[in-house]
């Protein structure tokens, strides 16, 4: 039987050569396709940096300037600090982080589409940008590009921005979620040349980043969008607005339930932590010496210092009050402070009045002439050569040739002791002190005494006609407070590295006797003459206080206005003291002030307000406070215990009567 052939059918070939055609097309367009993805991959991810090394801290040399109790007040260069895990924070730390910069921080694989939809609608709707839609791990990825020097700080190519999502979306595949928190936290820049939340911590509230509150954390959080502009050290008052939006942001969040209690739980905290722009004055002086100590300053550096901050914060206070409150009246613009042991050790140095503005340091390089505060170099060389303060002398005008020196307010007499001569600065009475002596003799006394401007041998010299720094004639001064024994003034105590080494102690020293004990018991009687009678009398808060006025100038206005000082301890005595303090006043460009700016009056009475300290200190040309002295209370309780013996033979009696 035969087989039936089937039919031939007609092959459509037209058709199938074109989906095959497409086919084969989109396979080929997708091989090239991941190739050249593929390629492109590898050539951005020539610039991937190395990663080995992610979970540790990049160091670089930093300096720490503290004072002796701990407590930073400056630093300078990149400044880190130990690794803290995120396991280690209090959960508010991380909070405060997510909530500003990424809430879906836990939500996303290192890019998050819904924040970048988010930030084109707020952004549109502004019609700027307003937000951004970077996660934390974009963050951490960009500052791992950066720090490795892979792309500059301000780089937005396209290229940048590409390597961020790639090195996002690894480092979301390589760690674990508090990993990258951890990375990010320890790395971030938070002002100030402080990198780390432990470092900022430590330097914004001098305490460890486990133990800051909510609202601490808050204002740390704050610094990530402008750390120069909301720094609690320099804008406290923008910090504590910052501080406040991020705590609103938390609770917005879910983080925390009422943002206004902890606000108002820590709106005092900065003023307490806060780091005034008056001890950068002093940072930047202690700065400079650190080079005569230590050979190498290519390690992070400790170094510990001389300053007392209650001091310093107290000068800075009276310095800025007592400016605004005379300042224009007196025609001076700048007044400038330096406190110090009378072994030369600096507690508190006022700089100028604005170091935002000018960091000049008017403490310290400012040459400047002294005027009659010299006078107590040409009275020392006087006592030297024999005279005493019950010495008579001439006081009437002297007259060399066309030199016609005058006195401020003084009317001759005909003769004068010299202790009344330098009580009152008598300008006559030192012009002819330094003809007896010689300008040599007096120069040579003020060499001694560490006073190190070129001096020529003229009679002007005796009125101040040199030019000196306000920290050389305080140092100069404290001879009379250190014994007679030469000072040389100093700020740092010790330097150490982070591991603890020291690399520098400073170990008490003995100096030479620079005055002999005659010549320096009749100068400190007439120090005390110019306070307890004189010119200076504004500072005599206490019958310790000795003293000298300066003041350069003419008759159409003086230029600088000085006073010098000593306070010695007395037991039970209210307010700083042991100290040797400078002041001076007068503008850069040496503008006149007005006649009355003297040394008797704005630096005297600055003086005598720096000296009662804070708990009197009211304010500018206001009485102290009036405060039971500690004298007064020793007395209450002498008398009470002289009278519990008495009170017990009464009971006795009384229960013999009984």
């Amino acid at each position: 039987m035969a087989l039936k052939k089937k039919p031939k059918t007609k092959k459509k070939t037209g058709n199938k050569t074109f989906l095959g055609l497409i086919g084969r097309f989109c396979l080929l367009a997708t091989i090239w396709g991941t190739i050249l993805f593929g390629l492109i991959l590898l050539w951005f991810t020539q610039d991937l940096p190395d990663l080995n090394t992610l979970q540790s801290n990049v160091r670089t040399p930093s300096i720490t300037i503290q004072t002796l109790d701990g407590t930073v007040i400056n630093t300078y260069g990149d400044v880190f600090d130990e690794m803290v895990r995120i396991q280690d924070l209090p959960i508010h730390v991380p909070q405060a982080l997510m909530a500003v910069e990424d809430r879906r921080f836990y939500y996303h694989f290192g890019v998050d589409f819904f924040g970048i939809i988010r930030a084109v609608y707020q952004n549109y709707r502004a019609k700027r940008v307003v937000q951004g839609a970077s996660t934390l791990t974009q963050q951490l990825a960009k500052d791992l590009l950066i720090r490795q020097g892979l792309f500059p700080v301000n780089d937005r190519s396209i290229k940048r921005k590409v390597l961020d999502v790639l090195l996002a979306i690894w480092l979301e595949w390589k760690f674990t979620k508090d990993e990258i928190l951890t990375m990010y936290l320890n790395r971030v820049y938070l002002g100030g040349g402080t990198y780390g939340i432990e470092a900022a911590s430590q330097r914004y509230f001098n305490k460890s980043a486990r133990e800051l509150s909510v609202f601490e954390a808050a204002v740390i959080a704050g610094l990530m969008k402008a750390p120069t502009r909301y720094s609690p050290s320099s804008n406290p008052e923008k910090a504590r607005e910052r501080a406040k939006i991020v705590l609103q942001l938390m609770e917005e969040a879910g983080f925390i339930k009422d943002a206004q209690k902890y606000f108002n739980e820590g709106i005092h905290v900065l003023e307490s932590s806060k780091q005034e722009n008056s001890f950068k004055y002093f940072c930047d002086w202690v700065i400079e010496l650190i080079p005569n100590f230590i050979n190498s300053m290519d390690r992070d550096l400790i170094v510990v210092t001389t300053l007392d901050p209650a001091m310093q914060r107290h000068a800075d206070r009276v310095c800025l009050d007592y400016i605004a409150d005379m300042g224009a009246k007196l025609k001076t613009s700048q007044l400038s402070l330096l406190a110090m042991s009378p072994d030369g050790a600096v507690r508190a140095m006022i700089g100028g009045q604005d170091y935002k503005k000018s960091q000049f340091n008017r403490a310290t390089s400012a040459l400047r002439q002294p005027g009659s505060s010299f006078k107590m170099f040409t009275y020392l060389a006087a006592m030297e050569d024999g005279m005493n303060p019950e010495d008579m002398i001439d006081d009437s005008p002297v007259v060399i040739g066309n030199w016609r020196p005058s006195n401020y307010t003084y009317k001759t007499q005909g003769e004068i002791s010299l202790h009344d001569a330098f009580a009152r600065s008598v300008n006559h009475v030192a012009i002819r002190l330094m003809q007896k002596v010689t300008p040599k003799k007096v120069i040579e006394a003020a060499h001694r005494l560490g006073i190190t401007s070129k001096m020529e041998e003229h009679l002007s010299l005796s009125l101040g006609a040199i030019e000196s720094t306000l920290l050389d004639l305080t140092t100069s001064f404290a001879t009379y407070a250190n014994q007679g024994r030469a000072v040389w003034p100093y700020g740092i105590l010790e330097i150490r590295d982070k591991e603890g080494n020291i690399l520098y102690r400073r170990e008490e020293q003995q100096t030479h006797v620079v005055i002999k004990p005659e010549p320096l018991a009749k100068m400190r009687t007439l120090l005390r003459a110019v306070v307890g009678g004189g010119s200076g009398s504004r500072a005599n808060v206490s019958p310790s206080v000795m003293g000298k006025t300066g003041t350069n100038g003419d008759k159409n206005g003086n230029r600088d206005a000085w006073f010098f000082s000593i306070r010695e301890p007395i037991e039970n005595d209210i307010g700083f003291q042991n100290l040797v303090v400078g002041v001076w006043t007068g503008n850069d460009t040496n503008k006149l002030m007005a006649n009355a700016c003297s040394g008797s009056g704005l630096p005297a009475m600055v003086a005598a307000a720096f000296y009662r300290g804070p708990d009197v200190y009211d304010g500018a040309n206001k009485p102290p406070k009036k405060l039971a002295t500690k004298k007064v209370v020793e007395s209450s309780k002498k008398i009470v215990e002289e009278a519990m013996p008495k009170r017990d033979e009464v009971d006795k009696l009384l229960d013999d009567l009984g």
